[in-house]
């Protein structure tokens, strides 16, 4: 981490440094603006797309919008605890937020595709499992980051433990995640349901799309598990450039593509086609009306 504590000299207290640089009043700004514009088109979005499931991803939007404000603050003060603390525990615990709803996505597209036969797992697990997962990991965030505003050495540096562990086990959950999802496309391409049948339907933009959106979040958070393992002297705690390029940007583009592809979309469209088939359902052999016969009197 990058944080210097320095003792009091000749009686006068003591003081922690929070940044080896000045950070950047303007960048945090414009992060600002960014997760700002793309917070409010994924609050538009929910409701033509009747998308509640997205709430966790706007809750994690806003913790961008004022960890960057907090950010901002902390170029006219690298000691002041209370801007720094901001930055520090809503950066780091927004990228659990974004991931809940990718999780929550997948059993609704499965659902939507009735190719609960095709998943690894229940819809209902898919969900359950992976928000719990993510729900520990938001919490050690929360908690890791939470602990270092006390501004104790040997409490920082528990806190910074706790914040790798969270980090470490994100990876694990984000890479078994993609493994779910891919196995799921890899049986609807070979088995495609009904609906994929009947309509053309692009689904396959939207799967890679949560693929490209998963990989950023692991990138983030393998970079910031290299910041928080490595010694305060590397490059990547030395320098703020990293902060936004894997960070900010990495998460602001994760909004994007899934304004761009929205997966409700792709959801309300499934569910639609669904419906209107399961109306116009041909008669069968078994649904069909009894022959009349006709006898001659």
């Amino acid at each position: 981490m990058d944080i210097d504590f320095h003792p009091g000299v000749n009686g006068s207290d003591p003081y922690v440094v929070f940044y080896p640089y000045t950070p950047s009043e303007t960048a945090g700004y414009a992060f600002m603006a960014m997760f700002g514009v793309m917070t409010i088109a994924h609050i538009v979005l929910m409701f033509p797309y009747r998308a509640a499931y997205f709430i966790p991803l706007v809750l994690g939007g806003v913790c961008e919008i004022f960890g960057y404000y907090g950010r901002a603050l902390s170029h006219k003060d690298r000691t002041d605890i209370g801007s720094w603390a901001l930055q520090e525990m809503l950066i780091l615990c927004a990228p659990p937020l974004i991931a809940a709803t990718i999780y929550m996505v997948l059993g609704r597209v499965i659902r939507s595709f009735g190719a609960e036969h095709l998943a690894s797992m229940t819809p209902k697990k898919i969900t359950v499992i992976f928000v719990l997962n993510d729900v520990l990991t938001f919490c050690t965030q929360l908690g890791g980051a939470g602990v270092q505003v006390t501004g104790d050495p040997d409490v920082m540096a528990i806190g910074k433990k706790v914040v790798l562990a969270g980090l470490i086990f994100s990876l694990a959950v984000f890479a078994f995640f993609i493994w779910i999802a891919a196995t799921l496309q890899r049986r609807l391409e070979k088995n495609p349901t009904e609906i994929l049948i009947m309509h053309n339907i692009h689904w396959r933009r939207y799967m890679l799309a949560l693929y490209v959106a998963c990989l950023a979040l692991m990138i983030r958070n393998l970079v910031r598990t290299i910041q928080f393992g490595a010694d305060k002297s590397s490059d990547v705690n030395q320098k703020e450039l990293y902060i936004y390029v894997f960070d900010g940007f990495l998460m602001f583009f994760s909004m994007l593509l899934l304004v761009v592809y929205h997966p409700g979309l792709l959801i309300k469209k499934a569910r639609r086609l669904r419906k209107v088939s399961d109306f116009h359902e041909p008669l069968t052999s078994e649904n069909r009306l009894p022959d009349i016969e006709l006898t001659r009197y």
